[in-house]
């Protein structure tokens, strides 16, 4: 929530205004289009902006208004007076570089276009097949494209690294915001540079840039694309990310956690059977939430769950979420038996897994168990759980008898239990197992991602090509003996 005021800007009155736990707003009532951004933790920063308002003609025909900002300098950096001259001078010239209703085409307009029109469409495969996009995916590309494109962020640092001039070389520097470049001179050197702007997070900046991709892809298609020429995004290096391979690599804590989800399902019915489930089947975390008990009989329900239980066949049918094919997992025995014991304790009423009696999915949610648990559900749960299991740390904040308050951090989250699984799976059955078990479109997937060798079998303390037991020695040279 912010807060917004209008004020009279003088030197006196913005030193006196304060830092507050919400973003404050305040616009100036002597100087059109002058504003001043007071920000709260972590950047307790004071900035002024010019500000204006555009219209737009939606795809229903009515016009509707919206804000544009354009950052000035940080407060302090110049007198109030020269900020004042230079919105007077600039402001004009600001709105017609930034005014998406005319006939002006810039980044901004490209990318606004698709998040209200092309958001959500299909992505081809490398085999031309047509696959639609996930929901996830979707608003992960649409936030992606908001924060690191638009600008459209309340983190001060990242809006700076967007909107500062970036320096290039001694005495030089680039002044251009991404999305303020019309498209007809946007080449890949501007992407190149906005790229680079976001070297502070690699893993984001390699994102983001996938997502403006998926972008010009989109508008190329187009019977009239409004950027004319190849895609800009493609081959600009990328940085290297570092691969999060962390798994449980002790086979005594292994047991240990077996042995506790055995004996203390009872404690936490629901909770414990789906860490354990994580552990057994590999899977990802999402194709758990939706879970049937048994197969739907309608179309409908089956659309809307992410796989069901198979108790004669001992599997589990998923439809995997990367592909949408078909894919029937079998389960251990003893997987078997914590889901039987799930449905034990879910018919008593005198158990922890009572409030789930009469709903269909396996894994409802505690609050409603008419809907599926989701990623917040069993948050408190596994940071209790990981603490007990020593799989996480914790500081004292404050507090004193039975108030303590703690601050815990997760060494391993219930992502880390399939990359455990794909582990000791591949050391077990070899890394072309693994790889063709998890359904990877190759085993580099699997190696580079969730696979980790056993450091032991890579060392080498003998002759690798000792000849085996029924080699056939051959003649020595010269020899005619038979």
């Amino acid at each position: 929530m912010r807060i917004t005021k209008s004020i009279r800007f003088t030197k006196a009155k913005l030193d006196s205004l304060k830092h507050t736990d919400k973003q404050q707003k305040f616009f100036d009532l002597t100087c059109e289009g002058l504003a001043l951004f007071i920000y709260p933790e972590p950047s307790l920063t004071k900035s002024f902006y010019a500000h204006w308002s555009v219209k737009t003609t939606g795809p229903d025909g009515k016009q509707r208004s919206s804000g544009r900002y354009r950052y000035i300098c940080r407060y302090n950096q110049k007198p109030i007076d020269v900020v004042k001259r230079l919105v007077n001078i600039k402001l004009p010239e600001w709105k017609k570089t930034n005014n998406t209703s005319s006939s002006i085409i810039t980044t901004e307009k490209l990318v606004r276009d698709y998040l209200t029109n092309g958001a959500g469409g299909y992505r081809v495969k490398s085999k031309g097949t047509k696959i639609r996009y996930k929901a996830k995916t979707t608003d992960n590309y649409k936030q992606l494209l908001k924060s690191y494109v638009l600008a459209n962020t309340d983190n001060q640092k990242l809006k700076d690294r967007l909107l500062n001039p970036y320096k290039l070389a001694e005495n030089n520097y680039y002044k251009k915001a991404l999305h303020q470049i019309e498209l007809k001179d946007l080449t890949k050197r501007d992407i190149e540079i906005w790229h680079n702007k976001l070297a502070a997070t690699p893993t984001a900046a390699n994102r983001a840039l996938a997502a403006l991709s998926v972008v010009f892809e989109w508008d190329g298609k187009k019977l009239n694309p409004m950027f004319n020429g190849p895609n800009p995004c493609l081959r600009i290096s990328k940085y290297e990310e570092t691969k999060d391979k962390n798994y449980i690599d002790n086979n005594e804590k292994l047991f240990q956690i077996i042995k506790y989800t055995d004996e203390q399902q009872w404690r936490e019915p629901h909770f414990l059977t789906f860490y354990r489930l994580l552990m057994e089947d590999g899977e990802r975390i999402e194709d758990h939430f939706k879970l049937l008990w048994k197969e739907p009989t309608s179309k409908a329900d089956a659309l809307s769950c992410s796989g069901w239980i198979n108790f004669r066949t001992k599997s589990i049918h998923f439809t995997d979420t990367k592909n949408r094919k078909p894919a029937d997992v079998e389960l251990t025995e003893e997987m078997i038996t914590m889901l039987q014991k799930l449905q034990n304790l879910i018919s008593d009423e005198n158990t922890n897994a009572s409030y789930a009696v009469g709903s269909k999915w396996v894994f409802p949610r505690p609050t409603d168990p008419s809907k599926p648990i989701n990623n917040s559900s069993y948050r408190v749960k596994l940071r209790d759980f990981n603490y007990k299991m020593g799989l996480s740390i914790r500081e004292y904040v404050r507090g004193k008898g039975k108030r303590i308050v703690y601050k815990y951090k997760n060494i391993l989250t219930f992502k880390h239990l399939r990359k455990t699984f794909v582990t000791y799976y591949g050391r077990s059955k070899g890394l072309e197992a693994a790889s063709i078990r998890m359904r990877h479109s190759s085993m580099e997937i699997t190696k580079n991602h969730y696979y980790n060798e056993k450091q032991e079998d890579l060392k080498t303390k003998h002759s690798i090509y000792k000849p085996a037991g029924n080699v056939v020695n051959f003649k020595k040279a010269g020899n005619d003996e038979e």
